[in-house]
C-alpha cells in the first residue's frame, strides 16, 4: 500500500478470501454428499431464486468500486488515526439512505420508521465534520474517496434489499453465507483485477513481493483476508449490519445485535488507530478529535453497554491466570451510580490514553529511527559580505515558458517577509532565448511587479535544475548571503496548481533574518517548499512514484552532512527543487560534496561519467511496461530518457536537499502539516529547521 500499489493488494486479499470460501464451501458439500433432499414447501421457486441473485449481483457492482475508493483514500490519507474514525458514517448513511428508499417505497412496508433514535445519526455526522475540521494534514482528494467508499457501502446494502420480501425456508445452514459470498464476490474481484492491470505496474510489484518471506505474506495479508472472507466489506472497516425491523441502521435499531456492530466499528478504528502508529504512521491527534471519537462511542453504543466492561475486563483476566470468571449479572453494574461513574472512568481513560499513545509514545518510538545529530554541523566562522542579504536564485529550465518566470517574481513581490527583505534576484536561464547580450532592459516582459535588483546570467543547457542550484552554490561560495530562496520553473511548468500551496507555505512556515544582527535571533536555516516523502530504509530508498536511488547517494551524502551521526535509517526526501536555505547551513557541508555532484550531471564525456553508467541507472524489469501510468511511460518519473541535458542523477539530487542541508528530521515527518494539505496550523519549526 505505501509503494503505491493499493489495487494490487485489494486484489490479492480479495482473491485469497475467495479462495478459501471456495475451498471451505466445496469440502462442507463433499462431506455432506448425498444430500438429503428438501421438502417441496422449503424449496425457492426459480423466481426467488432470481431475485436474490439480482440483488446480490447489483448490490456487488457497488461493493467493488466502494472497495477499491476505500483503499485508494486508505493509501492517500495522510492522518491514518482519523480515517479510522470515520467508518461510523456508514451507518449514518444507512439511516439516510434506507428512510429515502422507505419513502420512495422501494423496500418491504411495515417497518418500524420512528425518528426517536435519530439523533444518534446527527451526533455522528456533527462529530465526523469536527474530526475532519480539525484535521491538521487534511488531504481533500483522500476525503472524497473516503466518503465516497462509505456512501457506495451504505448503497449497497440498501439495493440489497429493494423488492419484494423472501422469507427464508428450511433450516438455515451456517455455511449459507459463504454460498452468497462466492456470488457477491465475483464483480469486485474483476473490479480489482481490472484496476490492477490498467493503473498499476504488475511487473514492479511482482518484483517487490518477491523478496517477500512466507511469514511476511501472511503479516501483511492474513489479518485482512480472515476479515474479508468473514464480513465482505471489511475493508470499511464497518460491520455489516442490516435492521430487519427498524427501516434506519444499526444507530437506531435499539436491538443488541445493532449495538454489538456500532461497538465493533468503533472498537476496530480505536484498535488501527493504536496498531497503526506502530507501523509508518506519522501524526498526530489533537484533544477536540478525541473527545468528538469519545463522546460518539459513548452516546451511540450507550452507557448500559459500557457498564459490562468492567465485570468483562476481571472476567478476561480470570481466564488468563486460568480461573473460573464470575457470572455477569445486571445487579450492580446497571445501578444509575455506578453506570455514571463507569462511562465517566472510562471516557476519561480513553480519551488521555489515545492522545498519550499518538503523540507521545509512538511518536518518541518513530523519532528514534531518524538519525539527526542533536546539533546540525553550521559555517559559524562565514561572515556574508552584507550583514542583511537575501538573495533568490531562479532556475529556468530549457523549454519552460516565460510566464513561469512571472508567477515566481510576482510571488516575491507580494510576500511581505521576501519584499521586506529588498532580495536580489538571480535568474539561471538554460533556455535558448536568452544569450550573453541579455541585459537587465531586455528583462520587461518576465519581471512583472518585481522593480527591485536582477540578474540574468545564461548557462549551458547541462546538467538540468539542480545543476543550476549546484552551480549556484559553488560559484557564490564566498559571499553566499544570510539566506537564500531557491526556485524552479520546471515545477510552475508542470504543475501550475503548486504556485498558490509554495506561497501559503511560505506565509506560514518561514522566518526571515532579523534586523540588525540575523544572527542574534532564530531564523530559517531550512524550508522545503514542496512535497516530502519518507523514505524508511537509507540503503535502499525508493518512492511512491518509482524513482529508486540505484545511485546509492543517500548513505554516502547523509554521512558527508552528519558527521557526528554515521546511522542512516529513516530520511525524508524532498520535491521540486524549491526551498529556503542559510549560508551557515549551506557551508556546513564540505565544497567539495557539492563539487562531485555537479561535475557529475554537468561532465561532458557522457561515456565515462558515473552519472550515465548503465551500471548505476535503474533498470527496467523484464516485463515492465513503457504505457500511460508506468514509470517508464510518458509523464512517470523514468519517462524521459537520460542524457546530459535532463539527467536521472537529478532527480536523486533533487530529493537529496533535506539530507545534504541536515533537515531529514522525524518531527518534521509528524509535525508538517504537509505540502497543500490541512489546516497548516502550528509552529514556524514544524516543517522545517531554524537556527
Amino acid at each position: 500500500m505505501n509503494a503505491g500499489y493499493p489495487f494490487y493488494y485489494t486484489f490479492l486479499v480479495q482473491l485469497a478470501a475467495y479462495i478459501i470460501v471456495a475451498i471451505t464451501v466445496l469440502l462442507v458439500r463433499l462431506k455432506n454428499f448425498p444430500r438429503a433432499k428438501r421438502k417441496p414447501e422449503e424449496q425457492y421457486s426459480w423466481w426467488e431464486w432470481f431475485v436474490m441473485g439480482l440483488r446480490i449481483i447489483v448490490s456487488s457492482c457497488f461493493a467493488g468500486p466502494a472497495t477499491l475508493y476505500g483503499v485508494k483514500a486508505l493509501m492517500l490519507y495522510s492522518n491514518l488515526p482519523v480515517l479510522a474514525m470515520l467508518p461510523i458514517l456508514t451507518y449514518a448513511c444507512d439511516s439516510i439512505n434506507f428512510r429515502l428508499a422507505h419513502v420512495c417505497r422501494l423496500l418491504p412496508r411495515g417497518q418500524n420508521i420512528s425518528f426517536l433514535h435519530f439523533p444518534k445519526v446527527i451526533l455522528v455526522i456533527i462529530g465526523s465534520v469536527l474530526l475532519v475540521h480539525q484535521d491538521y494534514r487534511l488531504d481533500m482528494q483522500a476525503l472524497h474517496y473516503a466518503l465516497a467508499s462509505i456512501g457506495l457501502f451504505s448503497l449497497a446494502k440498501v439495493l440489497s434489499r429493494i423488492g419484494p420480501e423472501i422469507e427464508s425456508k428450511g433450516t438455515q445452514s451456517w455455511d449459507g453465507p459463504l454460498h452468497v459470498y462466492l456470488l457477491a464476490g465475483i464483480t469486485p474481484l474483476i473490479m480489482s483485477g481490472l484496476a490492477t492491470a490498467k493503473h498499476e505496474n504488475l511487473v514492479m510489484v511482482g518484483h517487490i513481493t518477491q523478496s517477500w518471506t512466507i511469514v511476511y505474506w501472511l503479516l501483511n495479508l492474513g489479518p485482512a483476508v480472515v476479515l474479508h472472507a468473514c464480513f465482505s466489506s471489511s475493508l470499511n472497516s464497518a460491520y455489516p449490519f442490516i435492521s430487519d425491523d427498524h427501516v434506519g441502521g444499526a444507530l437506531e435499531e435499539p436491538s443488541e445485535p445493532a449495538r454489538e456492530a456500532v461497538a465493533t466499528t468503533l472498537q476496530s478504528g480505536f484498535w488501527i488507530l493504536i496498531i497503526g502508529v506502530l507501523s509508518q504512521e506519522h501524526n498526530f491527534l489533537d484533544w477536540l478529535q478525541v473527545l468528538a471519537f469519545t463522546l460518539i462511542y459513548t452516546v451511540c453504543v450507550g452507557p448500559k453497554h459500557i457498564g459490562y466492561y468492567p465485570p468483562r475486563v476481571l472476567n478476561l483476566l480470570l481466564r488468563l491466570f486460568r480461573r473460573r470468571p464470575f457470572p455477569i449479572h445486571s445487579a450492580p453494574w446497571q445501578f444509575p451510580f455506578f453506570l455514571a461513574t463507569t462511562t465517566l472512568i472510562f471516557s476519561v481513560l480513553i480519551s488521555t490514553n489515545v492522545v498519550h499513545w499518538v503523540d507521545t509514545i509512538a511518536f518518541d518510538r518513530s523519532v528514534r529511527t531518524f538519525h539527526a545529530p542533536a546539533e546540525p554541523n553550521l559555517d559559524q566562522i562565514y561572515r556574508p559580505p552584507r550583514v542583511r542579504s537575501f538573495e533568490v536564485v531562479i532556475a529556468h529550465s530549457a523549454g519552460d515558458p516565460i510566464e513561469a518566470i512571472e508567477a515566481l517574481m510576482n510571488m516575491v513581490h507580494h510576500h511581505g517577509s521576501l519584499n521586506f527583505l529588498q532580495p536580489h534576484i538571480k535568474l539561471y536561464s538554460k533556455d535558448s532565448m536568452f544569450n550573453s547580450s541579455t541585459t537587465i532592459t531586455d528583462t520587461a516582459d518576465f519581471r512583472g511587479f518585481f522593480k527591485g535588483n536582477l540578474t540574468v546570467t545564461p548557462l549551458p543547457n547541462v546538467g538540468g535544475a539542480t545543476a543550476t542550484l549546484l552551480h549556484h552554490i559553488i560559484h557564490s561560495w564566498d559571499w553566499l548571503p544570510v539566506q537564500t530562496l531557491f526556485l524552479s520553473t520546471s515545477t510552475i511548468a508542470n504543475n501550475p496548481s503548486s504556485l498558490p500551496p509554495m506561497n501559503q507555505h511560505l506565509y506560514k512556515y518561514f522566518t526571515p533574518m532579523a534586523s540588525p544582527l540575523p544572527d542574534a535571533v532564530p531564523k530559517t536555516g531550512f524550508l522545503s517548499l514542496g512535497p516530502q516523502e519518507i523514505c524508511n530504509s537509507c540503503e535502499r530508498c525508493f518512492d511512491s512514484s518509482g524513482w529508486e536511488d540505484s545511485f546509492h547517494l543517500f548513505p554516502s551524502m547523509f554521512g558527508a552532512a552528519n558527521t557526528k551521526e554515521k546511522v542512516c535509517e529513516s530520511v525524508l526526501l524532498t520535491y521540486g527543487n524549491n526551498f529556503v536555505a542559510s549560508a551557515a547551513r549551506i557551508r556546513g557541508v564540505d565544497k567539495d560534496v557539492y563539487q562531485l555532484l555537479y561535475d557529475a550531471l554537468v561532465k561532458p564525456d557522457v561515456k565515462n561519467s558515473w552519472a550515465h553508467s548503465k551500471e548505476k541507472l535503474p533498470v527496467m524489469l523484464e516485463g515492465e511496461k513503457m504505457g500511460e501510468g508506468s514509470r517508464w511511460g510518458q509523464g512517470g518519473v523514468y519517462g524521459f530518457s537520460d542524457s546530459l541535458e535532463r539527467p536521472w542523477l537529478g532527480l536523486t539530487v533533487e530529493r537529496l536537499w533535506g539530507v545534504l542541508l541536515q533537515c531529514s528530521e522525524g518531527r518534521i515527518a509528524w509535525g508538517c502539516a504537509g505540502f497543500g494539505k490541512g489546516r497548516l496550523r502550528g509552529g514556524k519549526e514544524d516543517c522545517g529547521c531554524i537556527e
